[in-house]
Formats: structure tokens, C-alpha cells, sequence
């Protein structure tokens, strides 16, 4: 469901009455309708709690600017799903580098690098270590699912884990994946090779999805938990 350029998860289930949420970090609307109401009802629904929606939207899009990184020794910083302590080497010769020891993440760059250029740093070593896993995903299930000549790239993407240009065959993937457990990557990647099939979130897309992943609701669960935590 579409309201206003809003894209609406509709999910139906065996229950009583409509609840809605919205989640971080990007805003995601999701509705769960009960099996004997009509669209039209769950269109109304969400048409009479717009005001709701775009607070709530709003509410999350300002925590989020209150979070930015400084990229200093001490902060948290998510990879795979895994959380690591920051420590950052102030150096004056060689090349800049993100490693990974243990629970630590070690940032070396030159001494005097401002926020920018350590946010650009950080970038890139993410950029790097998601583009090589979801070309393993990507090369598994569109085998699996026989789909040729799809294309895929990754970009910084305010609201969305992924997107899907059907006609195109182009699906776009966001950078911040680097950060959340790679189960939930892969959830993402056949979300959005499924919307090559079905460019909606209706019953059909629902059955395709539990057809090709079965488990894809505890996915979609354990990625909304794991980007409602604190950091």
C-alpha cells in the first residue's frame, strides 16, 4: 500500500484489531490487518493516523541526527551485527586503515583528520566488506531463484535497507547493512529480488516471500529488534 509516496508494510493475520508501528532507523511503516477486513478499511485506517505517522517519523528522524558519529575512541560501531569499541590511532605516516580485533574496531589515520574524513574512512571499509557479501547472496539466490541479468549496487540511503527498479532489473542496497547481522542482509536481498516479481507488499508477495524463505517474518522481527537497540 502507497499513501503520499509512503510505502505501507500490510501484513494480514488471524487477529482482532489494527495495530500500527513505525520503526527505526529509517521510518518503516507497518500495519497488521485483521483477515476480514478489506483493503479499503486498512487504507482508511492508515489515512486517519497520518498525522501519527509522520510525528512518529519525524520523532525518529531527529534522534537519529542527535546520534552522529564523532568517530573517537570509546563510541560503539556495529559490523555484521556485532558490536565493537572504537579506538582510534592518531598516526603520522602510512596509510589509513579499520581493523577489526576482538570486540575492538582500530581506526588508524593521520593526525589533524577531521570527522569527515574519518566518517569517509569508515565508509569505505564498510562499503568494501558489504559489497563482497552481498555479491555471495546475490550470486546464491538469483541462481536459486533463476534470475539473470539483475544488477545491484550500494549506496548511503535515508530511508530505505533496499529498493527495486523491477523494470530495470536494478536493485539498490543500503550501505548501513554493513551494521546489522547477516541473516538479516540476506532477508533484505531476497525482499527485494522477490519485488522483481511483485512490486507490493500484498498477500501474494507475502506467499512468495514464505514460499523462498520461510523463516522471513523472525527475520524481519530480529532486524526491527536489533535497530531498536541502544547504542
Amino acid at each position: 500500500m502507497n499513501i503520499e509516496g509512503v510505502e505501507i508494510e500490510v501484513e494480514r493475520k488471524p487477529i482482532k484489531n489494527m495495530h500500527l508501528s513505525v520503526y527505526p532507523p529509517d521510518g518503516r511503516v507497518h500495519l497488521s490487518v485483521p483477515d476480514y477486513l478489506t483493503d479499503g478499511d486498512a487504507r482508511s485506517y492508515v489515512v486517519s493516523k497520518w498525522a501519527w505517522i509522520k510525528k512518529q517519523q519525524a520523532d525518529i528522524a531527529a534522534q537519529a541526527r542527535q546520534t552522529e558519529r564523532e568517530y573517537v575512541s570509546g563510541e560503539n560501531h556495529y559490523f555484521f551485527g556485532s558490536r565493537h569499541v572504537l579506538k582510534v590511532i592518531y598516526t603520522t605516516s602510512g596509510a589509513n586503515s579499520v581493523e577489526i580485533h576482538g570486540c575492538s574496531m582500530i581506526m588508524k589515520v593521520r593526525k589533524g583528520s577531521s570527522v569527515e574524513r574519518k566518517a569517509e574512512l569508515m565508509n569505505e571499509w564498510y562499503r568494501q566488506h558489504l559489497k563482497e557479501y552481498i555479491g555471495v547472496l546475490m550470486d546464491k539466490w538469483t541462481s536459486k531463484l533463476e534470475e539473470a541479468d539483475v544488477t545491484w549496487q550500494i549506496k548511503i540511503m535515508k530511508t530505505q535497507w533496499g529498493s527495486c527498479g523491477a523494470k530495470r532489473r536494478a536493485l539498490l542496497f543500503n550501505l548501513e547493512l554493513a551494521r546489522i547481522p547477516k541473516e538479516c542482509i540476506e532477508y533484505v536481498v531476497v525482499h527485494e529480488l522477490t519485488h522483481l516479481q511483485v512490486q507490493n507488499h500484498s498477500k501474494v508477495f507475502e506467499a512468495m516471500m514464505s514460499q523462498r524463505m520461510p523463516n522471513w517474518r523472525n527475520l524481519r522481527k530480529q532486524l526491527n529488534d536489533f535497530i531498536a537497540m541502544p547504542i
